[in-house]
């Protein structure tokens, strides 16, 4: 109720509170029924409710969050508040500020988080009762280095609510210190020489963030307590070290100040280095560095040798050597200079100062050098250049306490010897020598040839001769001869013959000439000029009857002797004046009244050949065929000389007591028996020759006179009249073969030619003896009397057995020898045998002639000539060294490695090589050599200490852990046997752990580990080779369904098809049937060639003849194309005339493996219509090469690709095999053992040649009829002219159907010039072929 006097009342109206938020409510208040007044305006009021608090609001809690760059991703709170019963929605976006932000599709460099996008991919949903959300920010970690960067996070655009006054939140990124830039020292440690001027200490920037530049200061400091002193001892460092963008290194170079004037020992002095004040930049540890300078090398005192090598005549007595002292000189400092030998030896050559305090050495204070005196021992034996060394040791001083010997810490002291120098001369510059009066007489010029000096060695020269005025050959006997000079031989002479020329001439003149071959022998007065003089008087001697000719088996009954000597043993020339002759009796008072010396009785024989069975004599003739064993000019004639039938007589000569030659005597021919002799062929007058043997062996090291020599032995069936002739080279031109022309000694080095005096090898066929120790007494008298025959015939006759008719020469030899002077050849090397040996082959050729004398023959010698080939193989274990390697016992120094070989072979000229793997079990790896220390890495053998081996190193794996490297070694020298052990000792290299791999390494030597590396050679036996002949077809085809056959039904006609332009030309070579080989070997074509004459001109395959086929360019040729070539396809002609040849071999057809799984065959495909392109008539030809080898190596090189091949493998065995008959049509075949034959025909390969038969159609505009008016006629030319053409060329096809058909009905088998010879070893003869369709010549 209002009270009285109250003008205002206030009425209240209490409001309902809750959580839910709800619009604007109104409210309408209205006055009514008003007492004790009336109503006024305004009677009614609206209250309006509204209700904010409740309202739903969203809002940061904090407005500023601080977060790591590497956090990832960042939640940032949002939170709400008022009504939750709904659903509320806000968007909460990134605003970039220092933060650079990104959308999360582009993310890019230079970005420091993903931005959270102004639209609804950014919108954070509040469901109900839900009072936080996090708005989720990715913030990007790169690597780099930034200061602090923000960005800020807004909400915006609400809906369900609104925004409260934190609608906003800085986010604040710090920085990343581990992107900041590290600097720091590389080491805390460094030392220095003080001699080396200065030392780098390298600073180093490291971090992940190295774009942009930083800076550093470095200075330098005195060491606590206080050391190297600043401006003394270094150059004080104060500097600012800036880094470039992207550097990481820096050099801080400090200059170290030595005391180079007076050297003075001060130890171990310090001072530091000090990192400060970095920019863009930290400071990393260490920060700081010690730099130790060191004088103790460079100060202390060092003495050294002040040359590398020094030279002394062994006649001086003494040698000095400076050693030179460096560094603090103000003490005492002392060193021993000791010797050590290398090829001059204590107490022979110098006298010994030992490695003791006997040899020191001492330096007073204040001197620079002293003498290391060595006394030289002077003898007479020359040893060349010698040397030792002398090295220094043991240095010490007493009063500093320490000291040093420098770089050059030894010298070589050459000794020279020439005073005792081998000299060899001519005994004088000039000869004179007078001419012989007579043929029958001989004058012999004996040269001396001397030797000076010391004569303990052996020296080789030679002696030659060379033409003036005077010829070889016709006015003295011209020579090239080799001269050994033996232990404490000082002379040997040289015989020149003088020959009678029937010439009057003036003085002649020729020179001989002496050179060196080997030894230390120097060669002095190497010219001497001889002059021939002419002799004009003739002594008044004369023998008083006839001599008489008697068989040297009647000597000593010549009144008895029968009257035809029997063949095959030496007549003898019995004077009136030899007490053998008949009427000595009578004659022996006129020959001592004429002062006769029957023991210089100059002799000449004649022989007449055999009359002949219409009785025709021949003329007696001079035999003037003198050999290297046997003379013309002695009292016996030698057996070879004469035969059956033959008529001889001897000429003598009566010399008095003086020499000077009297009047010749002649005797009267006698003829030789036809029917007696010792070793008869076995058909009387037969010709031709008896088969040898030849057999190889390898002696090994138990033989007590031949070690470890190769062994051959030839036999060769002996006939009256015969000279067997041994060489490993062909045998040629007997007429000067024989005699004792150089060309003899240069050729056949290897062979029964050579008399024991001229072998230059240490062992030959024939040998010093005269006589063969396994016959007792003598088969025919005076066999082996020295008297009647010179002892060259007796040291050749002494290979023949008399009673067994038989010849045989051996001889040894060893490896080096058959390859460098008997033409060997090592045909197979290295190759492995089987799991457990590998072996090296040895071809060694034999040439043997059978030799006979005939006057009438050209040069006088008939001769019949064989050959053969002789195979030598080594097997040598390898198994255990390939599969488990070899490992070497541990080092002092605890290192370890292992070698595993890899292969070994022999080379062309006989030495040994050996390639190697090592693995290191240590860090580093092996060296050959290293500045750091003089031992090197080497290979050496106590079972050969003269051979001496180059190493070599030929690549390294990139690796300090284990690496793996590959080596090889090669012997300096070539010797008879490599069996024995063989060290190996290699330099092992160390390194830090933490080392990486450089070139050049880096690394520390430590002292060698060995390897013991046994080797061991066996010997292993060779079948004997047997020969046979393989005949091969090629045939041209159109069908090529029967190019792929087998070929078991023929090819028939097809086989010589003629090609029409479209055709495809298939060609296909086999090996022919008859001679089936099956699987054993593969026959595989490489190459053809396809060529056409010149007016008509038939190509064909003759070597000898200089014609080639289609293989090489001729002025005959009109075009020659190489269309197919397996080994070099880049060489091949692919077109003529713009068109193709679309030539293929079988093996690169696909759909051609039927013919190429055929052994025995292989083809080719071509195009016929390159072949039409010329004029018509001209014919074409093919020319293949084909190779033939075992299954096995059918597949390799260039052969037939991934051809399947049986296990089976054949090759020809025959003990009995030589082709010993020539007129033997083909060689006999022989079964085929289960080995492999490497190859067949020369290196497998033959030819075979074919022409191509065109079918030349007519085409329009091509052929004219008449001349070439043109007539008009209502007769069809055309079709007449057309009709005519067909029926020439189905007559012409007829008749070669015919003609061919009959030619194969009656071809007779192929000849033997038809065929290829082949060896089982894989050598082959190959003859040419003059048929096309079946030529087997040799490419």
């Amino acid at each position: 109720m209002p009270v009285s006097g109250q003008t205002e009342k206030t009425w209240r109206l209490r409001l309902l509170n809750d959580d839910h938020y709800e619009e604007a409510e109104i409210l309408r208040l209205q006055l009514s029924q008003p007492i004790m007044g009336v109503l006024e305006y305004p009677d009614e009021a609206i209250v309006t409710i509204l209700d904010a608090e409740d309202e739903s609001t969203v809002f940061f809690p904090d407005v500023e969050y601080r977060v790591a760059e590497d956090i990832g991703e960042v939640l940032i709170p949002v939170h709400r508040t008022g009504d939750l019963s709904d659903e509320t929605m806000v968007i909460c976006s990134t605003v970039q500020g220092s933060a650079a932000g990104t959308v999360p599709s582009t993310v890019t460099s230079f970005s420091d988080y993903i931005t959270r996008a102004l639209d609804h991919r950014s919108a954070i949903r509040f469901d109900k009762g839900e009072k936080e959300k996090f708005c989720r920010v990715t913030i990007i970690d790169d690597s780099l280095f930034e200061d602090e960067e923000a960005f800020k996070v807004i909400l915006t655009e609400p809906m369900g609510g609104r925004i409260g006054e934190k609608n906003a939140a800085s986010v604040i990124i710090e920085p990343d210190k581990t992107d900041e830039p590290t600097v720091y020292f590389g080491s805390g440690d460094y030392a220095v020489d003080e001699s080396e001027g200065f030392v780098e200490v390298a600073v180093w920037r490291t971090g992940t963030d190295l774009s942009k530049p930083s800076s550093v200061t470095v200075r330098s400091k005195k060491s606590k307590p206080k050391s190297a002193d600043a401006g003394i001892d270094y150059v004080a460092v104060n500097k600012i070290l800036d880094f470039a963008p992207g550097v990481t290194m820096q050099r801080v170079k400090v200059t170290i100040l030595d005391d180079l004037g007076r050297p003075k020992v001060e130890g171990p002095e310090t001072f530091q280095l000090l990192l400060r004040m970095p920019s863009a930049a930290m400071l990393g540890d260490p920060s700081e560095a010690v730099i130790t300078i060191n004088d103790s090398i460079s100060d202390v005192p060092t003495m050294q040798f002040k040359e590398d090598e020094l030279e002394v005549r062994e006649e001086d007595g003494v040698v000095g050597a400076v050693v030179r002292r460096s560094g603090d000189v103000s003490q005492q400092s002392e060193v021993r200079c000791y010797t050590r030998q290398a090829t001059a030896k204590v107490a022979q050559d110098y006298e010994e100062r030992p490695d003791t305090n006997d040899s020191l050495i001492v330096f007073n204070p204040g001197e620079y050098e002293k003498l290391c005196e060595v006394f030289i021992i002077n003898d007479t034996r020359y040893e060349g250049e010698e040397r030792f060394r002398l090295v220094l040791g043991s240095p010490d001083s007493e009063t500093l306490d320490r000291a040093a010997v420098g770089k050059r810490d030894f010298t070589y002291v050459v000794i020279k010897d020439d005073g005792d120098k081998p000299i060899i001369q001519l005994s004088d510059n000039k000869f004179t020598v007078r001419e012989p009066m007579f043929k029958e007489e001989s004058s012999v010029l004996r040269i001396p040839v001397e030797r000076e000096g010391d004569l303990s060695e052996t020296a080789v020269v030679t002696v030659n001769t060379k033409d003036g005025s005077a010829d070889a050959g016709k006015d003295y006997n011209g020579f090239f001869k080799e001269i050994v000079f033996g232990a404490n031989v000082s002379r040997q002479d040289v015989d020149i013959e003088i020959l009678f020329d029937k010439i009057k001439e003036m003085r002649e003149v020729f020179t001989v000439h002496l050179k060196q071959r080997s030894g230390t022998a120097e060669v002095k007065t190497s010219k001497a000029i001889v002059f021939i003089e002419e002799r004009t008087e003739v002594a008044d001697v004369t023998f008083p009857t006839k001599p008489v000719v008697v068989s040297l088996r009647d000597y000593d009954r010549s009144e008895d002797a029968e009257q035809n000597p029997v063949q095959g043993y030496p007549l003898v020339c019995i004077t009136p004046c030899n007490p053998k002759h008949p009427q000595f009796q009578d004659t022996d008072a006129l020959c001592k009244s004429q002062g006769i010396n029957d023991t210089l009785t100059l002799f000449r024989w004649r022989v007449a050949a055999p009359t002949g069975r219409d009785g025709v004599t021949s003329d007696m003739r001079d035999v003037e065929s003198a050999t290297f064993f046997a003379s013309t000019k002695d009292i016996t004639l030698d057996s070879i000389y004469f035969s059956g039938g033959s008529r001889v007589q001897c000429g003598s000569r009566a010399v008095n007591t003086d020499r000077d030659p009297g009047l010749e005597s002649l005797s009267d021919p006698i003829t030789i028996s036809r029917s007696d002799g010792i070793c008869e062929p076995r058909v009387m007058g037969s010709v031709g020759a008896e088969p040898f043997t030849a057999k190889l062996r390898y002696t090994g090291s138990d033989d007590p006179f031949h070690p470890n020599k190769v062994r051959i032995s030839v036999r060769v069936p002996h006939r009256d009249g015969m000279l067997p002739v041994i060489s490993t080279r062909q045998l040629s031109n007997f007429e000067l073969t024989l005699s004792k022309d150089g060309t003899r000694l240069a050729t056949h080095r290897c062979s029964n030619l050579l008399d024991f005096t001229e072998v230059e090898t240490d062992f030959g066929f024939l040998t010093n003896q005269t006589k063969n120790p396994n016959i007792i007494g003598e088969v025919e008298p005076y066999q082996f009397n020295p008297a009647l025959r010179p002892n060259s015939t007796l040291r050749f006759y002494r290979n023949l057995d008399l009673e067994s008719c038989l010849w045989e020469f051996v001889g040894y030899y060893d490896m080096s020898e058959l390859i460098t002077d008997c033409g060997g050849e090592i045909n197979t090397d290295g190759q492995v045998l089987n799991l457990k040996q590998s072996y090296v082959a040895m071809r060694v050729p034999l040439f043997v002639s059978y030799v006979f004398h005939s006057p009438v023959a050209r040069g006088g010698w008939l001769h019949y000539d064989l050959r053969s080939a002789l195979q030598l193989t080594f097997v040598y274990d390898t198994s255990i060294l390939w599969q488990n390697g070899i490992s070497s016992p541990e080092s002092e120094n605890g290192l370890q490695g292992y070698l595993y070989p890899t292969s070994m072979r022999m080379q062309d000229d006989g030495r040994l090589a050996v390639s190697f793997r090592t693995e290191a079990r240590f860090r580093g790896q092996f060296v050959g050599a290293h500045p750091g220390t003089e031992v090197k890495s080497m290979v050496m053998s106590s079972d050969h200490p003269d051979l001496t081996f180059s190493l070599d190193l030929v690549r390294s794996e990139p690796s300090y852990e284990q690496a793996n490297q590959e080596w090889t070694f090669v012997s300096d020298f070539s010797v008879r046997d490599y069996s024995g052990l063989f060290t190996v000792k290699l330099v092992p290299c160390t390194t830090s752990p933490d080392q990486e791999y450089t070139l050049p390494i880096i690394c520390t030597p430590r002292e060698p580990i060995t390897f013991d590396l046994p080797v061991r050679f066996q010997q292993v036996s060779d079948a004997v080779p047997a020969e046979f002949s393989l005949n091969t077809d090629f045939h041209l085809m159109r069908k090529r369904e029967l190019w792929l056959s087998d070929g078991s039904m023929g090819f028939g006609e097809e086989g010589d098809a003629a090609f029409t332009e479209n055709d495809k030309l298939y060609g296909r070579i086999t090996v022919d049937p008859v001679q089936n080989l099956g699987n054993s070997f593969g026959l595989n074509i490489e190459k053809v060639f396809l060529c056409s004459g010149k007016d008509g001109y038939v190509p064909k395959y003759d070597p000898d003849s200089r014609e080639f086929g289609c293989i090489a360019e001729s002025p005959n040729l009109q075009y020659t194309f190489k269309i197919l070539d397996k080994g070099a396809p880049f060489t091949e002609i692919e077109n003529f005339q713009d068109i193709p040849f679309s030539a293929l071999l079988a093996s690169d057809d696909p759909s051609a493996l039927d013919l190429v799984r055929q052994a025995g065959a292989d083809g080719f495909s071509l195009d016929c219509k390159p072949l039409f392109q010329v004029d018509a008539g001209r014919q074409w030809f093919l020319h293949a090469i084909y190779t033939v080898r075992s299954a096995r190596n059918a597949g390799r090189g260039i052969g037939k690709r991934s051809v399947d091949t049986p296990t089976l493998h054949h090759a020809v065995i025959n003990p009995y095999s030589q082709l010993a008959n020539q007129d033997t049509a083909l060689a006999v075949r022989v079964k085929r053992e289960e080995a492999d034959v490497e190859g067949v025909g020369k290196k497998g390969k033959g030819t075979n040649m074919a022409r191509v038969q065109l079918e030349l159609a007519v085409r329009d505009g091509d052929v004219s009829i008449g001349t070439n008016v043109i007539t008009t006629t209502d007769i069809p030319l055309i079709p007449i002219v057309i009709s005519i053409v067909v029926i020439i060329i189905i007559c012409i096809l007829l008749i070669i159907f015919f003609v061919r058909r009959k030619k194969k009905r009656h071809t007779p088998p192929p000849s033997p010039n038809q065929t290829i010879t082949v060896v089982a070893n894989g050598q082959s003869k190959v003859h040419s072929a003059h048929a096309y369709n079946n030529d087997n010549t040799e490419v």
